[in-house]
């Protein structure tokens, strides 16, 4: 007898083996290059470990991964396993798959994450996505334009006030034309400004009833952003950064002193021809510290036709292997699975204590499933509106308070 016929006898029989019976699943995820690495790296380990397992890679920048997501599971596809934010979202129109009795069953660690991270990719009291990371901003500066104008390098009693005159001192112009900003700024990191000021946007960020952007604390942190790029000009407006190439591409190019961002950036930044550091956030004008929690994780797609071997996968992924991978990666990522000591002590990324010490700080930013929609129908236009000089942060959001409760209590 052949080994070919044995094979196929084998295979009559249903006995295939695991070398014999490939499955293949798809993984997506976002991320600039320096972020590819632990990708790639926990996608090999898991290959070269199960043979029997073929994972197919769908990537894309952070600007189109979306777009293309949504289009995928609105048409019932999309890969097995992806890289998720905004879990409310997606779960309630029932794109995820709910995790907690996979979890019970295969007696994944579960308690080692942060509960606080666990709660933002829950939804109705399920959980549907396991944490990477708790992706704290903080603040990265470029010590030889500090340098340069005699700015003392930010410490941890700056509050905006300090931000604002290091950013004016280190704003440069020639011709008439601003040749390197100050400070820029991540589009999306709005809310935390709001909690430094001791505003909230919502009374309750996973179950609204009322918005509360309007009110004079957080109207206050939106003006402060929109005077930082209109009135002071030390800031480029969201639009301009984006089409420079996004706040990396300003400050790696010296075209920004600062900019406030995450622990991804660590990796970015390693081969900048200029001496950097990274400090904590400042604190508000009455010394609130506060970040924002949560961070991005993994889901299964609901209609998965592979659920087994996607668990499987995100076991590994999400698990202590995965997470230490991630933690010791060259773009660092805080780890979630604080609780666990492996994970712990693979994170040693440069200035780690900074952003270990901003997650401790870190507050729950809206998370709902009508957030999504309410911001791009309303909140986004009136901020744009303030970033855009426009309108006067109070008149803006002001605006559209009504409507936006309205909304909400429907």
């Amino acid at each position: 007898m052949t080994k070919k016929w044995l094979a196929y006898a084998v295979a009559a029989l249903g006995l295939v083996s695991p070398a014999l019976a490939q499955s293949t699943i798809s993984f997506g995820y976002w991320g600039d290059p320096p972020e590819l690495p632990p990708f790639e790296e926990i996608v090999s380990k898991y290959q070269a470990a199960h043979p029997d397992v073929k994972i197919e890679i769908q990537h894309a920048p952070w600007s189109g991964y979306f777009t293309r997501l949504d289009s995928q599971l609105a048409a019932g596809a999309g890969p097995d396993v992806f890289f998720i934010t905004n879990v409310p979202s997606y779960a309630s129109r029932g794109a995820l798959a709910p995790l907690d009795d996979l979890i019970k069953a295969s007696n994944f660690p579960i308690d080692q994450y942060v509960p606080s991270s666990l709660l933002t990719h829950s939804f109705e009291g399920k959980l549907y996505s396991i944490p990477r990371d708790s992706a704290p901003s903080a603040l990265y500066y470029n010590s030889d334009a500090f340098d340069a104008v005699g700015v003392a390098y930010p410490n941890a009693d700056w509050k905006w006030a300090d931000l604002r005159d290091a950013a004016i001192k280190l704003t440069t112009t020639e011709g008439g034309r601003i040749t390197r900003y100050g400070l820029a700024l991540e589009s999306n990191d709005w809310a935390t400004w709001v909690q430094q000021n001791g505003g909230k946007v919502f009374d309750d960020p996973l179950k609204p009833t009322t918005f509360l952007l309007a009110e004079p604390a957080a109207v206050e942190a939106i003006q402060y952003i929109g005077d930082l790029i209109n009135k002071d000009k030390v800031t480029p407006n969201f639009l301009e950064a984006e089409q420079a190439g996004g706040t990396a591409q300003l400050f790696s190019s010296g075209q920004a002193a600062m900019v406030i961002t995450n622990p991804s950036r660590l990796g970015t930044f390693a081969d900048v021809p200029f001496k950097w550091a990274v400090a904590n956030l400042p604190g508000g004008p009455t010394g609130i510290h506060s970040n924002r929690t949560g961070g991005a994780g993994f889901a299964i797609n609901a209609n998965s036709k592979n659920p087994e071997a996607a668990w499987a996968f995100l076991q590994y992924l999400a698990g202590p292997e995965g997470q230490s991978i991630f933690a010791g990666a060259k773009a660092a990522a805080v780890p979630a699975m604080t609780g666990n000591e492996t994970v712990r002590a693979a994170f040693k990324a440069p200035f780690g204590d900074v952003f270990l010490k901003e997650a401790d700080v870190g507050e729950q930013f809206p998370q709902f499933p009508r957030f999504v929609d309410l911001s791009n129908l309303y909140i986004q236009p009136a901020l744009d509106l303030v970033w855009n000089g426009e309108s006067t942060a109070a008149d803006a959001i002001g605006g559209i308070k009504d409507k936006v409760n309205a909304e909400l209590a429907k």
